[in-house]
């Protein structure tokens, strides 16, 4: 029986294939799937480079048929103890209500504010076993000019990191 709703929180400052590993996971045991994308109220930052709009696309370019699948901006509160209450209420005014069933996350540390909100916490190994994925190293990657970041970026999405290549290099 597939678990009712699934939420992973990610930044995407690219979406890569670490975080791909936990949506994938999701739409196989969830019968919905929401995916918040973090931080939207930062962009052309070293570590935030990218605009909303483009990292909703890139995910959106990965799974481009599932209706079950939801995406929504959140603004970063930088208040940890308040924070799983403030993506819950967020989601309750985006859902309409508040059903989320399970959390899943790339790390403990990622999870842990969802312990007692949620039925569930699912912790994915979002990384390769041969090469530990972080988007910190992907925009080292792409800023040093060296294409080892697309052994960790969909192929689909290679062509529109190109073409907005200055977005990694802020001012």
């Amino acid at each position: 029986m597939k678990k009712k709703h699934g939420l992973t929180i990610m930044r995407a400052q690219p979406f890569h294939l670490g975080h791909a590993r936990i949506i994938e996971q999701m739409l196989n045991e969830c019968e919905k799937v929401t995916v918040l994308v973090g931080s939207i109220q930062e962009s052309g930052t070293e570590r935030n480079p990218l605009k909303y709009k483009f990292r909703k696309m890139m995910i959106r370019n990965v799974y481009p048929d599932y209706d079950n699948l939801k995406i929504f901006g959140i603004y970063d509160i930088k208040d940890d103890a308040e924070w799983a209450d403030y993506v819950l209420d967020f989601l309750y005014d985006c859902l309409d209500r508040n059903e989320i069933s399970h959390y899943y996350a790339g790390s403990f540390s990622d999870a842990q504010y969802f312990l007692d909100k949620v039925e569930d916490v699912v912790i994915v190994d979002r990384n390769d076993p041969n090469f530990l994925i972080t988007a910190s190293l992907i925009r080292k990657s792409i800023r040093n000019k060296n294409d080892e970041w697309k052994k960790h970026v969909h192929s689909v999405n290679h062509q529109i990191i190109t073409e907005n290549i200055n977005a990694f290099f802020p001012a």
